[in-house]
């Protein structure tokens, strides 16, 4: 065998994916908000995030009894419930390539399996968001400028706003003049780095995650004699047969006689079916029992401020000496990833990469969501 000697045992050796890897972009956990990780890390694997209250200012004349208004702090969980591991087992086939062809062949898919994970975790949280703009028609910088609007006008911060898009989406502007050419934009982004960096006020990333996640074409129907009016912000539906696939909040759906795209805030299930949608915005027409409801597979370009969303991570611990295993924990790309190798059966191999994080929603109204077909 062409490797007899003891590199293979040790979790450095495989570790050196993470200099190799290099298989798409995944942004969003260094796009978001990491303060907490430390409270995780010395408090456990919950922690309360505060979310700042809407005030108004009271009329007051100097001299008169002062009154205090009464305050509920209200906060979201970020807990640490989402574990992702991929464990190899190398028999002596494979342990017959060459070190540079075991990285290459299966530590770097690996580690890309993890990082993927991570990211559309991430994504589909943040599809929660109540708040989006139709980019179905039309995806150009106005498109963007009225996503930066829109967060505007619910007065979130203009700094460090965060514009997260699938590569596909980020070279549809990027053949646009307003992008491309210097005389429009004022920058050569494009043009030399094939990337596009800060425009109306968002700094620009792709993400290969956002792909990877697109709801499927399913259709039900109202199921209420009565119906529903203009105003309403629930329905009941029946025909979905979506156990294997749930219809998950942030998915667009559409109904019979209705243009307007409505976005899935949450839904009931009966026997894992979708028995109740509750969405956002509210019914803009009304709808007749039996009219059909159509999901349909949409994608979102992310525009946020990186408090929108808490992340943290937090490595496993390193398995004692004397278990028969080897375990280290190292950072990629700002993920404690552990590693363990250990041999099984038939002198065979098994190394593992594994990684503990949460991620939660924090306050909907900093993120806008562009929908694209």
């Amino acid at each position: 065998m062409a490797n007899t000697n003891m590199t293979l045992l040790y979790p450095d050796f495989w570790a050196l994916a993470f200099d190799e890897f290099d298989k798409g972009q995944y942004p969003l956990k260094n796009l978001v908000n990491r303060q907490y990780e430390s409270l995780l890390a010395r408090f456990g694997d919950v922690v309360n995030v505060p979310i700042a209250e809407s005030m108004t200012a009271d009329n007051y004349t100097p001299g008169e009894t002062l009154t205090a208004s009464n305050l509920t702090q209200v906060t979201k969980q970020v807990t640490l419930n989402q574990s992702k591991r991929k464990t190899l087992e190398f028999n002596g086939t494979e342990l017959t390539m060459s070190p540079y062809d075991l990285i290459q062949s299966y530590a770097v898919p690996a580690i890309e399996s993890l990082m993927e994970a991570v990211e559309t975790g991430i994504y589909v949280e943040m599809l929660k968001g109540k708040y989006f703009s139709d980019g179905m028609t039309t995806f150009n910088e106005d498109t963007v400028i009225d996503a930066g609007t829109l967060l505007s006008g619910r007065k979130i911060a203009i700094a460090n706003r965060k514009l997260v898009l699938a590569p596909g989406d980020s070279g549809s502007l990027k053949k646009t003049d307003p992008y491309q050419f210097v005389n429009q934009s004022g920058e050569r982004d494009v043009m030399i780095d094939g990337m596009i960096t800060k425009r109306m006020g968002f700094d620009f990333y792709e993400s290969n995650g956002i792909s990877i996640y697109t709801p499927f074409d399913l259709v039900g129907a109202i199921n209420n004699v009565a119906g529903y009016a203009i105003g309403d912000t629930t329905i009941i539906v029946n025909g979905f047969n979506d156990d294997a696939n749930p219809i998950r909040p942030g998915d667009i759906f559409k109904i019979t006689g209705d243009t307007t795209p409505y976005t899935v805030v949450s839904t009931t299930t009966t026997t894992s079916d979708t028995t109740g949608i509750t969405f956002y915005p509210p019914l803009v027409a009304a709808a007749a029992n039996t009219t059909a409801v159509t999901v349909t597979p949409t994608r979102s370009v992310l525009a946020f401020v990186p408090n929108a969303l808490a992340f943290a991570a937090r490595p496993y611990a390193e398995i004692p000496a004397g278990a028969g295993v080897i375990s280290r924990v190292m950072d990629m790309d700002g993920m404690p990833i552990r590693i363990s190798v250990w041999h099984s059966g038939n002198l065979g191999l098994k190394v593992q990469y594994d990684v503990l994080y949460g991620h939660t929603l924090v306050d909907e109204r900093r993120v806008q969501r562009i929908i694209i077909d």
